[in-house]
């Protein structure tokens, strides 16, 4: 039968004794307590750095935003899109769109544009 190979001992001084059942590897507590201070280290800067907690609540902040600008401009869209088919629809609502907007008349018609009332114009 093959021997099993002595257990790795770091920290052990020659012939102290071995503590821990057997195979286990003792490592020493400074370096323990530097595995955990550079694992703090990297959570916080993880946390607190350009992708932590704080760009984190920025980008909800600005997904928000964005989501009631898409809600805003979808309806301003469908209330473009009533309007149009309104248009596409309507013969009489063209004819006076054509009227008030573009100045449009019809064959033999005289078009009347009314100013508003002012000082009159005699400079008093």
């Amino acid at each position: 039968m093959a021997r099993m190979p002595r257990p790795l001992n770091f920290a052990a001084r020659p012939g102290a004794p071995r503590s821990g059942p057997r195979g286990q590897v003792w490592i020493p507590r400074a370096a323990l307590w530097l595995a955990i201070a550079v694992l703090v280290a990297g959570v916080v800067l993880v946390q607190l750095g350009d992708s932590g907690v704080p760009s984190w609540r920025r980008l909800k902040v600005q997904d928000a935003q964005l989501a009631r600008e898409v809600d805003t401009l979808t309806k301003r869209n469908d209330g473009l899109r009533r309007d149009l088919k309104q248009i596409k629809t309507d013969p009489e609502l063209l004819e006076r769109l054509a009227r008030e907007k573009a100045g449009m008349q019809r064959p033999g018609e005289a078009v009347l544009t009314l100013l508003p009332a002012g000082d009159g114009g005699d400079g008093k």
